[in-house]
């Protein structure tokens, strides 16, 4: 048995949890995973039994690309065990976007802090940053992200 974990990440940060979620399952429970991103996901969702989406806020919304997985093979999706990880730079998930993501029908949703490099980011979205009075730093609790991804394994990502 499978588990796919979806990595949708701009600057590579989304990602890093990714891979420490299919670390924690793979290390800590015994599960196979695979990580791959939102293009090369779709090759596997009819060999998998669960798949762990993760993606990141940018802007106050959800990454382009992990959303429209989302919303591309919600069929698919619907027959297995979902999971979603949404990161951002804020301390909590904004109620809108909340309802947004638990219209997916995942099993099990959270939000974990995410990280925010100047020096990966462009000119257009360091000048956001700054209108918005955004913060620059690693946010990222990786025992949030190893507790989270320990839980899976118990609730269908085996």
């Amino acid at each position: 048995m499978t588990t796919l974990v979806v990595a949708s990440s701009k600057h590579g940060s989304t990602r890093e949890i990714a891979e420490r979620i299919a670390k924690v399952l793979r290390e800590n429970k015994g599960v196979t995973t695979v990580v791959e991103d939102t293009k090369d996901a779709p090759k596997w969702l009819a060999t998998v039994e669960a798949v762990v989406v993760a993606l990141p806020i940018y802007a106050g919304s959800l990454d382009k690309a992990g959303k429209a997985f989302l919303d591309t093979y919600r069929a698919e999706l619907a027959g297995v065990s979902l999971f979603i990880a949404v990161s951002g730079g804020a301390p909590e998930l904004d109620g809108g976007l909340r309802a947004t993501v638990d219209a997916y029908g995942a099993r099990d949703v959270t939000y974990l802090r995410g990280a925010l490099f100047e020096e990966k980011l462009s000119f257009k979205e360091k000048l956001l940053i700054k209108l918005a009075k955004g913060q620059y730093g690693d946010y990222r609790d990786w025992d949030a992200v190893d507790s989270w991804g320990k839980s899976l394994a118990n609730r269908g990502a085996n």
